[in-house]
């Protein structure tokens, strides 16, 4: 369990040290076998909804990741398949699913182990990926739960070409900080649950309460600092030039919603938290 000298949130300001994810993943693998009995050995998603220790459905890959492992599902249980239909996830099979699993690979060899502390983050954090079908070419799926610690669903592109492996390592991302963020705030609220305080999130392109806002904002920080990196590192004029539309694209969404500094939702940690996420 992490020490009071460890709650401060500027600890998961980029570039976190490589140990914060282990230490949140301690504190919610407790949690989760004081309240389900689980141990990352026989998790999955299956068995984390339907409360069940029957055999493991639908995983039919394994990814070794950082010393850890991923395990990859193209497909599901009843209580999965449910759970999907009524979030509007659209499990891949086999095809799409071995397909992404290409693309995945990639992503993490070729992308993500650049920077120890996202891969750190990934191999303590994501247990179970479940690979969904995408609602066009140009259009990428990735969800997470905050009640689901350690389950995530990514989509891939058709063409697997550098843009998809780009396109696909800040899926993997992306759901791998809401993950971490979540495990966090069970540690140290950041936000008051009982406010009712909202604003206009670009993300979601609705309402959204200051806690949804305040994931967008990390995910998306830590994001455009990976994609300084690679613009500034790549020899790639492809991808640095997607790393340099996606820097721009996510500066003009985070200062969409600077109001959010007004939020009477914050608590005091959760108001420095926000001062790192703001400074470029």
């Amino acid at each position: 369990m992490p020490n009071a000298c460890d709650l401060d949130p500027a600890r998961l300001l980029p570039p976190f040290e490589s140990s914060l994810p282990g230490a949140l993943r301690f504190a919610g693998e407790s949690a989760l076998l004081k309240f389900r009995g689980l141990t990352r050995e026989i998790y999955s998603t299956e068995r984390f909804l339907s409360d069940s220790r029957e055999r493991i459905s639908g995983v039919w890959k394994t990814i070794p990741v950082n010393g850890g492992r991923m395990l990859l599902s193209g497909g599901g249980g009843p209580e999965l398949m449910r759970y999907s239909a009524n979030h509007g996830l659209k499990l891949a099979g086999d095809a799409d699913a071995s397909r992404a699993a290409r693309l995945i690979g990639t992503a993490l060899n070729d992308v993500i182990a650049s920077y120890p502390f996202l891969r750190s983050a990934l191999s303590e954090l994501v247990w179970c990926c479940h690979i969904v079908l995408p609602q066009g070419d140009d259009y990428d799926v990735s969800f997470s739960d905050p009640a689901i610690p350690f389950s995530i669903f990514v989509s891939a592109p058709v063409l697997a070409d550098q843009s998809s492996v780009l396109r696909v390592a800040e899926s993997l991302i992306h759901e791998t900080l809401h993950l971490q963020l979540t495990l966090f705030e069970g540690l140290v609220p950041l936000v008051d649950a009982a406010s009712t305080w909202s604003m206009y999130s670009p993300w979601k392109q609705q309402e959204r309460p200051a806690q949804g806002v305040l994931h967008g904002l990390y995910v998306f920080c830590v994001l455009r600092w990976m994609w300084r990196q690679i613009s500034r590192t790549t020899r790639s004029t492809n991808s640095r030039d997607f790393a340099l539309r996606r820097i721009a694209e996510i500066d003009e969404e985070v200062d969409s919603v600077r109001a959010i500094e007004g939020s009477p939702s914050l608590t005091e940690a959760g108001r420095r938290f926000l001062g790192g996420l703001f400074v470029r």
